[in-house]
């Protein structure tokens, strides 16, 4: 698997290929192929060269470098305590730098927003002012449910350029047709329009399925084809000439950040956030699902003599032979969600069994206030008095016990195979749950359909506001997924990460990581530690500052 960042770990190759093609990867090497190289022949006089306490006003610092590694001292050979990305404005703790040793010629700052250390000059720009030394690239919105906003590539073979084309070289590469000379012969359906619409339209979410394998078009179908090799398309064939304009070709289904739309006369590209240039029409704009979980709200008190497991004929007044309006739920464990939009509800009957009723729509939530058994058919009473086969819908439980190794007060993420649930945890009190995506199984003898999720007690090991995923798999064909958000890895290039390009939550679906809604993976981000310094991109635990607990239990269901 190809990823902007390789594995910290090291493990046999063997299995390092076999959990890289699984989901993501999981160190702390973020810089992609074609960002700057680091400087060489600076001084290396040791961390321990200080300089005397500037006096001032603090200086501000801009991020000038795609991924700014932030030490734990002055030193280029420090630990890293996380990382900057580019664009981004982040306060100094004094008006010059701390010490210029460590490898950095023009001196260390430390940051005022979670401590650390940058060098001045290779990776910011210390300045004054409001005036920013440089255009910045966009920055996350953490107020969306989405911090960057991304384009799905609708066609094979999308060129992706280091820079903005000339019109010659949109006519080799995307068909673009140049105002009074002879069309091309391979012009695509649309090149050369000078009319372009406001905005794509936007690409669709769907229920339950696995998407296509991207670039399926392009893969060989007759025996011959299969052995020649170069027919099938991998992330390296599609590499463009280095130094070349062309970056890159792109696949169908292939996912891009996106930076903002750039107008060449009659030609428009966006940018990416990786700092390449798409023609405009090859992208559709994703937004991901509206879906998400629910907080919980502590389980009130029992009074004396109270059947907890009683379950509620509400909407009845049995007094005046009237329907009343449903009560509004109260979210706690039990819950259950609906994960078809075909499952129905059922109504007690005059005689007290259930009646099918109607179908509440997929994703429908409620909480469980019983549960009963009729023909030896399992129920689940919601608050309203609907009733719904257990079989059919998702549960989420609350745990009676807390995982062997987790601490009374600690946080710990519950995430459920079986049932395609997370719960977080604030030692045995639940404070958030809904439903996940975890890897898909077809056939468990079969390892190349095999992307189980590993169970297991685990810590989270780093946390991502963004991170790049993408490989080619036997399967599924090469996939490519620029900064997928609100990346946390638990275990190797296993994640808890965002999914805004399906909106399956509730069945298994991934390569094996644990796949959340926008506004879930959000949340989660934000509540699990280590907490991420305003301004930063990434952190990693420290002794001081571990992970959250990430328990995964139960068998996943085949798909």
């Amino acid at each position: 698997m190809r990823s902007s960042l390789t594995l910290a770990t090291t493990i046999s190759a063997c299995a390092c290929a076999l959990i890289a093609l699984s989901c993501g990867s999981s160190s702390d090497e973020a810089e992609p192929p074609d960002a700057p190289s680091p400087d060489v022949g600076m001084l290396d006089a040791g961390a321990d060269a200080g300089l005397p306490m500037p006096d001032g006003p603090a200086k501000r610092l801009f991020a000038k470098r795609f991924v700014v590694k932030v030490h734990s001292r002055p030193d280029r050979d420090a630990d890293r305590l996380g990382y900057l990305r580019a664009g981004v404005v982040i306060d100094a703790t004094t008006s010059g730098p701390v010490a210029v040793a460590g490898g950095c010629r023009e001196g260390w700052y430390e940051l005022a927003s979670g401590g650390g250390f940058v060098c001045n000059g290779r990776d910011v720009t210390a300045f004054d002012g409001r005036r920013l030394p440089a255009r910045p690239p966009a920055q996350p919105d953490f107020d969306a449910p989405l911090p960057y906003r991304f384009g799905r590539t609708r066609r094979d073979l999308t060129p992706m350029y280091r820079r903005l084309p000339t019109d010659e070289e949109a006519a080799e590469f995307e068909g673009y047709r140049i105002p009074g000379a002879e069309p091309a012969a391979d012009a695509g359906e649309g090149a050369g329009e000078a009319e372009t619409p406001e905005a794509p339209p936007a690409v669709p979410i769907v229920e339950p399925g696995i998407m296509p394998a991207s670039g399926s078009a392009l893969v060989a179908s007759s025996e011959e084809e299969i052995e020649a090799e170069e027919l099938i398309p991998t992330l390296a064939s599609l590499e463009g000439e280095r130094g070349g304009v062309l970056m890159r070709r792109v696949l169908r289904g292939f996912i891009v950040s996106v930076d903002r739309d750039i107008r060449v006369r009659a030609r428009r590209y966006w940018r990416t956030l990786s700092n390449g240039f798409v023609p405009y029409f090859a992208l559709g704009l994703v937004e991901g699902s509206d879906f998400h979980g629910e907080p919980l709200v502590p389980p009130p008190p029992l009074p004396s003599g109270a059947d907890a497991d009683a379950g509620t004929d509400a909407g009845i007044d049995a007094g005046r032979g009237r329907r009343t309006p449903p009560p509004e739920p109260v979210f706690r464990l039990p819950m259950g969600w609906v994960t078809s939009s075909k499952t129905s509800g059922y109504v007690r009957a005059s005689n007290g069994r259930p009646r099918r009723g109607r179908a509440p729509g997929y994703h429908a939530v409620f909480p469980i206030v019983g549960e009963e058994t009729h023909a030896d058919e399992a129920y689940a009473v919601a608050h309203d008095g609907a009733m719904y086969r257990v079989r059919d819908i998702a549960v989420a439980r609350p745990a009676t016990e807390l995982p062997e190794g987790v601490g009374e007060n600690d946080h710990w993420i519950d995430v459920n195979l079986g049932q395609q649930t997370l719960v977080a945890y604030e030692g045995l009190l639940p404070v958030y749950a809904t439903l996940i995506s975890s890897g898909r199984i077809h056939d468990p003898t079969d390892t190349e359909h095999n992307f189980e999720t590993p169970s297991g007690l685990f810590r989270i090991t780093s946390k991502h506001v963004t991170h790049t995923m993408d490989g080619d798999h036997a399967v599924d064909g090469p996939y490519s997924i620029e900064d997928v958000p609100y990346v946390m890895y638990f275990q190797l290039a296993y994640a808890i990460h965002s999914a805004f390009w399906h909106n399956s939550f509730g069945h298994p679906r991934s390569h094996g990581c644990v796949n959340m809604a926008p506004l879930d993976a959000r949340w989660m981000f934000n509540w699990a530690s280590p907490a991420l310094p305003d301004g930063w991109h990434a952190i990693f635990p420290t002794d001081r500052d571990p992970g959250t607990w990430v328990y995964v239990h139960e068998d996943t269901p085949e798909t």
